[in-house]
């Protein structure tokens, strides 16, 4: 199920299990937070990846004098051992629910008795009612809450933080049009410039076509776009070509420790692809720089390659 039938499933059931997964921050929180308003007499635990699986299923399991049963939110860890949670799903308590929560797209994790959950972006035509009921009484026209969509990559964790801005900005505005919206949406660009270089090196070129085609239309700098996804290309290839630790790599990269780390995360498998992307990259821009390519034909070289 996706996020919005998980919003309507739980006022009728609730299940034993759920694996909450995809890339999309804000939608797993509000899932979580659902199922808790769902549950409000039971105790809650949260977990992180750190913690072995074998004492959060000893923490689900011990029910606290004052509650009716215990919610239990587990990160789940990129390698670790669920055999203690595979055991625990043959017999769920009635009373207690476990949350798993995998924050990639696509989650790897097998198990039986779990409900899986997407929390990957929706699409525009769930995303455009919900913005038009966030801002009521305010309205949206419907090309503005297609261009916010667009915008952020459909993350609605960005779409609420955009939303908010725009309130703020424009508090005496009754209709939001795409001039409300287009000089403040730097950062969000900002965004979709990285997400063009993971769909790159990822070869999405689908979703690489798509992104490329909208910072087009908003009249984004090219240059800015190629000297982006260049940038990206470079961290993901130095990230992977290297185990060092990622505070002393990401300060030699002059970027966040975090970032070296999700590189290697998302990236690692293929660090041979990485590197030649990153190479194709570089030659590209000497062909612009020299005159022989313009940057459209660039990016969609490192599209369509």
């Amino acid at each position: 199920m996706d996020f919005a039938q998980l919003k309507t499933s739980l006022k009728t059931k609730i299940e034993p299990a759920y694996l909450l997964y995809g890339a999309d921050y804000f939608l797993i929180n509000k899932a979580v937070a659902l199922v808790r308003q769902a549950l409000p007499n039971v105790a809650v635990d949260k977990f992180d990846a750190t913690i072995p699986a074998d004492a959060v299923i000893t923490a689900l399991t011990t029910v606290g004098f004052f509650s009716t049963g215990r919610l239990v939110v587990y990160t789940l860890p990129e390698k670790g051992d669920l055999t203690v949670v595979r055991e625990y799903l043959r017999h769920p308590l009635a009373d207690s629910v476990l949350l798993l929560l995998d924050y990639r797209e696509q989650t790897t994790v097998k198990l039986s008795g779990v409900t899986l959950v997407n929390c990957n972006p929706l699409p525009a035509e769930i995303l455009r009612p919900l913005i038009a009921k966030q801002i009521a009484p305010h309205t949206i026209t419907p090309d503005a809450a297609q261009y916010l969509v667009d915008a952020t990559g459909g993350y609605y964790g960005l779409i609420d933080n955009e939303l908010q801005k725009f309130l703020a900005f424009y508090p005496d505005v009754k209709t939001f049009t795409t001039e409300h919206l287009a000089p403040h949406l730097a950062k969000t660009i900002d965004y979709q410039i990285y997400e063009l270089g993971t769909a790159i090196l990822q070869k999405q070129v689908d979703k690489a076509a798509q992104i490329w085609a909208f910072l087009q239309n908003s009249n984004t700098n090219e240059y800015l776009v190629f000297g982006g996804i260049v940038s990206q290309l470079r961290r993901a290839y130095y990230a992977t070509a290297t185990t060092g630790d990622i505070n002393v790599v990401g300060k030699v990269l002059g970027c966040s420790p975090y970032a070296i780390k999700y590189s290697r995360r998302d990236f690692g498998s293929d660090p041979v692809g990485a590197r030649r992307c990153y190479q194709h990259a570089l030659n590209l821009e000497w062909q612009i720089k020299t005159g022989q390519v313009t940057v459209p034909q660039a990016v969609a070289s490192l599209i369509y390659r």
